[in-house]
């Protein structure tokens, strides 16, 4: 966070620390993952800055070792279920990388390195999720640089 506040000046940056997504599946066995993740906003686009805390294999772990890092996936918002999503991009030749819940929220990544470079994650919609994210888009709007890390319950 501080890199991409000193180079970029985008924040704040809101902190989720040592989540731990339920019922993951790292391409298709159950896998235990804590990470830390922290976002902000830029215009129209969400930051996320994700750090690994296990060290079990996962797809962040798939394209950076641990201690390295760099652009990872694009993100959406599905019109249908993660399990519509599982399909259509099974139908792509693309397999999904990790599917898991954090609470109310499905998502999953899907492992499109081959054809696009990086990982495509889907998010049902969700309304707490869709509300966090809003306010931290409008954290953004003329921030003043103050306060630039803030924690998330």
């Amino acid at each position: 966070m501080a890199e991409w506040l000193r180079v970029s000046n985008i924040g704040p940056f809101f902190v989720m620390s040592h989540v731990r997504p339920s019922d993951g599946l790292y391409r298709g066995q159950p896998a235990d993952l804590e990470m830390s993740c922290a976002f902000a906003q830029a215009g129209p686009m969400q930051i996320e800055l994700i750090e690994q805390h296990t060290d079990g294999p996962s797809v962040y772990r798939d394209m950076f070792p641990a201690g390295t890092g760099g652009f990872h996936h694009l993100c959406y918002w599905a019109d249908g279920t993660i399990g519509e999503e599982v399909e259509y991009y099974r139908g792509q030749g693309i397999e999904a990388g990790y599917l898991a819940s954090f609470g109310a929220l499905n998502f999953g990544y899907f492992d499109a390195r081959e054809v696009l470079g990086c990982f495509v994650e889907v998010l049902e919609k969700e309304p707490g999720t869709m509300e966090l994210f809003k306010s931290i888009a409008e954290a953004a709007v003329d921030w003043d640089g103050r306060d630039p890390i803030r924690y998330v319950s």
